[in-house]
This record gives structure tokens, sequence and C-alpha cells, in this order.
């Protein structure tokens, strides 16, 4: 009985010397006994940021690895090459586990000496990744196929990384306003933050002379991808918010590399606002949107599954606003929708028809500039042009988009708001355009895999008609990261369109390059366009497949005129 028993003990041994390596304890400073359960939670669970749960939990498999490995590769004596073997993988699977737990430890140290705001907040995936290097698997795909939920019998959650937010605080901002240049204060303590991600500096931190930690830690070291984010409120133009959130998000990645960490595993990006933390109607909220986001995660697999299950929490989109001249807060959709009696309804439903034989002229001016003078031109949109439609309704103009897709579906963090909700931006006409830049390597100033499309939404043209009128979006392309889109769609409306009648090269009555917002779903990707209303026309919605398909699911088109707006049905297809 004695010897099976002893057989049975060489992994559990060897995990117990690995730990010891580690610096486990079972008694407090005083010599008080403490509990096993406590031990455990302490070990392996611990809520101090110094404490040493991934180097432990890292320690514990690789020391079951190593005494698997260990009991395998020695013939003579199975006992010893088992604890041999789990002590030297406990070693080194807690040193790697440790690079973690060493620098949230550290930067909380930095966060209270500087008195900063910052999130640290692990980001942890099932053990088992898909390919994202696979054209087949979407986005959609990767999260809700390949992600399986531990309740669904799937693998406990690994931390791969570490998510750190350094938030903008009212009197001691980062950058001053338009500026992508650090405050001296922030640029003393970016620094000390960059150091934490040098491998030169874990391996001096770890403490070991060993040639094969070292190497062992510097080659897990070298694989690590860092992402450097740039984020902003949503005040302000958005596309000048993304291009500076990337010139700041840039400025902090070459600090990085100042600071000893190679190039070629930096990468910026300029989120601009579209990953909101908080409410942006706040002013506290969008303080804490104002922030600088450090990503890092284990290899370049984890990386690409992250870039392309990330999506934004919508929840804290703000409608649009009424106008900008009022300055309100107050959705679009009360102004313009809600105050509508049924007379009134009724009145401006019969005139619709009569509204689309008006010629409806808008000038708008345009200021250009030249080194001299500034001149203005004047440009006068074509005529209203009627799709057909029902009375604007939000229950009309709403797509069965379902939800937006939870990024923590597939890689998870830790204290993580709510799933996102698209309730406050249901239809075209209450959201807007928020803009985004692409993730760019800092060796060369390169996108990242800026190549790898939806399918279907690699440069296709879609077309369908509405109301008698040819509507025609050419050049839709969706990246695969983040389901985010590469470029503005060329549109064009030809009213009263009749193919029989038609010149093979007709001058469309509407011709626009409209700004797009993309939303991940879980009924596929809502396509949103934004067309000013030029013609008449506001803005469309089309729910897109997620798989290849030559129809769209369903799609609605808002337009309108002075008096009352408009819904059509539109439901394009892959022009071939």
């Amino acid at each position: 009985m004695f010897v099976n028993n002893f057989k049975m003990r060489p992994v559990a041994v060897s995990v117990i010397l690995a730990l010891s390596l580690q610096g486990g304890a079972s008694t407090e400073a005083k010599g008080e006994n403490i509990s096993f359960g406590n031990t455990l939670k302490d070990t392996f669970a611990s809520d101090d940021p110094c404490g040493h749960n991934k180097r432990n939990i890292g320690a514990l498999v690789g020391g079951v690895l190593g005494a698997v490995i260990g009991n395998k590769v020695s013939d003579k004596n199975k006992t010893l090459g088992t604890v041999l073997g789990g002590t030297l993988g406990g070693t080194i699977g807690g040193l790697i586990g440790a690079e973690l737990d060493n620098r949230q430890c550290n930067l909380s140290k930095i966060q209270k000496k500087n008195g900063l705001d910052m999130q640290m907040t692990p980001i942890k995936a099932n053990a088992e990744q898909p390919n994202q290097n696979s054209p087949s698997i979407s986005p959609a795909q990767a999260v809700s196929n390949n992600f399986p939920s531990q309740s669904a019998g799937g693998s406990e959650p690994q931390t791969v990384g570490l998510s750190v937010s350094v938030v903008d605080q009212g009197s001691r901002p980062q950058f001053m306003s338009g500026s992508d240049v650090l405050q001296p204060e922030a640029q003393e303590h970016f620094t000390e933050i960059a150091k934490e991600y040098s491998s030169n500096h874990f391996v001096s931190q770890a403490g070991t002379n060993d040639p094969k930690e070292i190497a062992k830690i510097n080659e897990e070291m070298r694989k690590k991808h860092i992402l450097l984010i740039g984020h902003t409120d949503d005040t302000g133009n958005s596309k000048a918010n993304a291009e500076l959130s990337e010139r700041r998000a840039k400025s902090v990645a070459k600090l990085f590399k100042s600071a000893g960490v190679n190039e070629d595993q930096l990468y910026y990006q300029g989120a601009g606002e579209t990953m909101p933390i908080a409410d942006n109607a706040t002013e506290d909220g969008r303080t804490k949107n104002r922030r600088v986001e450090i990503v890092d995660l284990s290899d370049e697999g984890t990386f690409n599954t992250y870039l392309a299950s990330r999506q934004p929490n919508t929840s804290y989109y703000r409608p649009s606003e009424v106008n900008s001249s009022t300055k309100s807060s107050e959705p679009i959709i009360n102004k313009q929708h809600q105050v509508k009696t049924a007379a009134s309804s009724s009145k401006k439903t019969l005139s619709h028809k009569a509204a689309t034989k008006t010629q409806t002229v808008k000038t708008v001016t345009a200021t250009t500039s030249s080194s001299a003078t500034n001149t203005q031109k004047t440009m006068t949109a074509d005529k209203f042009v009627d799709f057909g439609g029902k009375p604007f309704s939000i229950a009309e103009a709403s797509v069965n988009a379902g939800d937006i897709v939870p990024t923590k579906v597939g890689f998870s963090l830790i204290n993580e708001a709510h799933a996102s909700d698209i309730g406050r931006i249901a239809t075209c006409n209450i959201d807007r355009p928020r803009n985004a830049g692409l993730v760019k390597s800092l060796k060369d100033d390169s996108a990242y895999r800026n190549t790898d499309y939806l399918p279907g939404l690699n440069g296709h043209s879609w077309y369908d008609m509405v109301g008698g009128n040819m509507v025609v979006l050419h050049n839709v392309a969706v990246l695969r990261d983040g389901a985010s889109p590469a470029n503005k769609p060329d549109l064009k409306v030809y009213a009263n369109y009749k193919e029989s009648e038609t010149n093979k090269n007709p001058i469309p009555d509407i011709h626009l390059n409209p700004d797009v917002n993309t939303y991940l779903t879980t009924n596929g990707l809502l396509y949103r366009v934004f067309t000013k209303g030029d013609g008449g026309l506001q803005c469309m919605d089309i729910l897109m497949p997620t798989k290849y398909n030559s129809v769209a699911k369903e799609g609605k088109l808002v337009y309108g005129s002075d008096s009352a707006d408009y819904v059509s049905n539109f439901k394009p297809k892959i022009q071939k």
C-alpha cells in the first residue's frame, strides 16, 4: 500500500518544491498558523496587486508539465526524473507568470507615487485560440463559435495579457488641448511605466543568473505585442479626435522604445471617441474617456484574436444633437418625430408625393483657402428623390440587428462594463459618424493586417432598387480586425431608373463618398451609412451577413424633406 501511494506522489511533490522555490510559506510573520484554505487564496487568488497569483499559477502549470516530461525522459529513476523535471518546469513557469505579477505590483507603486488615475485589467481568453489568419473565420464566428463558455464545457480562461489605462485628471492633463506632446509630469511617469515592459528590466527584477532561465524569459518577452491606444471624449470633430489620439499614442510608443522596448513589439492606434469607458454626458465621464491605454498580449496569435474580437461599448454612445447651433444634448428623434399629431402626420403623408415634384435646393457655403486669399464656392444639391417609403417611426426604421457582440465572450476584461447596448443609437438618423484610426506598427508606420476583410465585404459593389430608384454602393470593404470600415464607399443614386431607357453611363442624381460606422452584432454586421441629407437622403442601415452571402439580410433607408421623414426597405445584393 505504501508503495502504491508513493507512486502517486511525484507530481504533487514537484509542485510543492516548485512553489517552495518561489517563496511559498505556511505561517504568518509572527509564527501564527494559517489555514490551508487561506494559503490557497493567498497563493492563487490574492487581491493584493503585489501578490503572486500568476507566478504561482505558472509554477503549478509548469510543475505539472515538467513532472510529466521528467517522468517520460528519465529511464533509470522515474521518481527522481519526475521531481527534477517538475522543479525545473515550475521554476520557469513561475518566472514567466511572475512577469505579469511583477509588473502589476510595480505599476501600482508608480500609481501611488505619482497620484495617477490608473486602471489595470487582466485580459483573459480560453486556452484554445482560433486561428485568426484563416480567411474562413469572421469576428462573429471567432467570438460566438470558437470561444466556448465555461458553463458550456469550455476550458478555464487563462490570463494572456494586461490592459493598463492612464486616465486624464482635470487639473493634470497628460497633453495640453490639441497637442501630442506629453506634459513634463506625464513624461516622467510614462517613462517609469515604459521601463516595466522592457525584457532587460524584468530579467534584472527576476534576480536569476541561470542562462536557461534568462533565455526563456527573453524568448517569451520577445513574443509579446504591445499596443498603445489614444482615446478621447466625444466632443468636437470625430475625425480630428481620431487623428490627434493617434499622434498621442505614437508619442507614447516612441517613449516606450526609448525606454528599451523593442520597436518590433510596439504598435499604436488612435481610437478617438469610439471606445468609451464612461458616459460622455457628464464631465466626469468625459474626463475618464480621455486616456492612454497600454495593452500587451502574450503572442501574435492572441494579439490577432484580440483585435478581431474587440468591440466598443455603444451603451456610452450619445445620440446626435438636435443641431450644433443649439448645443442641446436632446436626441434628434425628440425634435423630428416625437411631436407629431395624428392630423399633422396625415397631412404630411398626403403632401409627400406633391413634395417630390418640387425641386428642393440647398445652398451650402464652403470655404476653400489658397496661399493668397480665401474664396467661397456655392454647391447646389440635386432635387428631392422620392424612395416611396412610409412615415418615419423608430419601429419602422430599425433593423433586427440584435445585440452588440460582447468582447468578453472571447477576451474578458475582469472589470469590464456590462454588455454593449445599441438601443440609444437604434436608427441611423440618431447616430453620427465616429472615426478611429488603424492599428499601426511603430517600426515603419504601416497598418497592421489591413488586407484581411470579412467575407463578401472586400471591395464589392452592392445595389438595390428602392421606390423606382437605383441605389448603388461601390467598394464596400470591412476589415476583419474589429469589423471596422476599411474606407468610405462610393454611393450613387439614379432617380427613376429604367434600365431599358438608360444610357450605359448615366449621370447619378446623388453621388457621395459617405462616412460609415460598422457594428458587429449577434445577427450580422450593421453597416451604417451617413449621407448628410443630399437629395433628401439622410442615412442607411444595412444588416450584412458575416458569412459569405450575396444578399444583405435586411436594410432601411431614411430620407425626408422639411415637412416629414420617411423610411424605405433597402436590401442590396452584390453586383456580379
